[in-house]
């Protein structure tokens, strides 16, 4: 659906990225973006009402019940939602790679698929170990960052 949509609207002579690019970028942001909407929304309404009756108590301005109420109680659940999408948008990224013949790891495991060679499965596996390592990293990176930002009782 969304390259069929691109394709119709995206002119490529009046832009600067190319249709595959565009096509690739709009199909990852769709599918990643579910996770952390949720998973936000979740965080937020799981909050301790009692912290959201003190915040009244107190006449908490709107700035600060966002960002010393709200904020740090959804954090962890942001944060979970974060690294969900963060894995989603990975494996769409490769498949949209595939299908839309951008350059990129996808695109290069289909064309040694396509290949047939001996070699080309030697060549897709490598491929596939590099696609988990560099999927791996990323989220231990944003476990890095989830605990760089958020507060926890061991802290």
């Amino acid at each position: 659906m969304v390259t069929m949509v691109v394709s119709a609207v995206y002119i490529e002579e009046y832009a600067g990225f190319p249709k595959s690019f565009v096509t690739s970028a709009v199909t990852v942001t769709l599918c990643s973006l579910w996770p952390t909407l949720i998973n936000t929304a979740i965080g937020v309404a799981s909050i301790d009402r009692d912290l959201v009756n003190v915040g009244r108590v107190l006449q908490l301005s709107w700035y600060t019940k966002v960002f010393k109420v709200v904020l740090p109680s959804a954090l962890p659940y942001i944060f979970t939602g974060l690294r969900l999408s963060l894995g989603v948008g990975w494996m769409v990224l490769i498949a949209a790679e595939m299908l839309a013949q951008n350059p990129g790891l996808g695109k290069f495991v289909w064309d040694e698929f396509q290949n047939g060679s001996s070699d080309s499965l030697a060549r897709i596996m490598v491929a596939v170990l590099t696609i988990g390592i560099i999927g791996f990293l990323l989220d231990r990176l944003m476990v890095a960052l989830e605990t760089a930002v958020t507060h926890s009782p061991s802290r």
